[in-house]
């Protein structure tokens, strides 16, 4: 191996780099918390909106086909605000992180799992919001213990009690159980880490 003689200046930028490859920009996972917590929230929220009206119309036949399409509608709006999210960061940005790999990775299993969850629930003839809740709380606990920030950990417990929760209401208003976890999980700790200093 050879000697490398380097600037005071050159050592100091080497070693901020190094430094920046551990570190995640708060304020950046914060938009992605905040981004899905308000596009979930609304979703669960019409959701219900829509099931109330179903029952009370008793046009129980349209429930599935109208709760998925709307879901659909607003996963499709929360992935294309995220794709050009995504590539503007990209674009500023100088130094990627080893943690924000990781975080990448981790939220697209987890993507691919909610996915693969709803088919299941789909063929199984279950409610699916016990199991995207639980999903949901696997990865946002993870995350938070990863960067040990407490309360994307506590809003990550938060989901499992909602997945417990939810099995225990009727269909309407399960809506309100997601909507009130998604609040808790996503929308809680996004504005904390906002708030945060890295």
């Amino acid at each position: 191996m050879e000697n490398i003689n380097l600037t005071p200046e050159e050592s100091f930028n080497i070693i901020n780099k190094a430094i920046a490859n551990f570190k995640l920009n708060y304020r950046e996972t914060a938009k992605v918390f905040l981004l899905w917590g308000w596009v979930l929230a609304i979703a669960s929220f019409s959701n219900f909106i829509i099931l109330k009206i179903l029952y009370s119309r008793e046009a129980l036949g349209l429930m599935g086909l109208l709760s998925l399409c709307n879901w659909a509608l607003f996963l499709l709006i929360g992935f294309i605000i995220m794709f050009f999210m995504e590539r503007k960061s990209n674009k500023d940005k100088k130094v990627f992180s080893y943690l924000e790999s990781y975080f990448k990775n981790l939220w697209t299993v987890t993507a691919a799992s909610f996915i693969i969850a709803t088919f299941i629930c789909i063929k199984l003839e279950i409610n699916p919001p016990p199991i995207m809740l639980l999903i949901a709380g696997i990865a946002t606990t993870t995350s938070g213990l990863l960067i040990k920030y407490r309360p994307v950990i506590v809003g990550g417990m938060a989901f499992f009690i909602f997945s417990l929760a939810a099995t225990f209401v009727s269909n309407e208003y399960i809506s309100l159980i997601v909507f009130a976890a998604i609040i808790c999980g996503y929308l809680i700790p996004g504005y904390s880490l906002k708030s945060a200093k890295a």
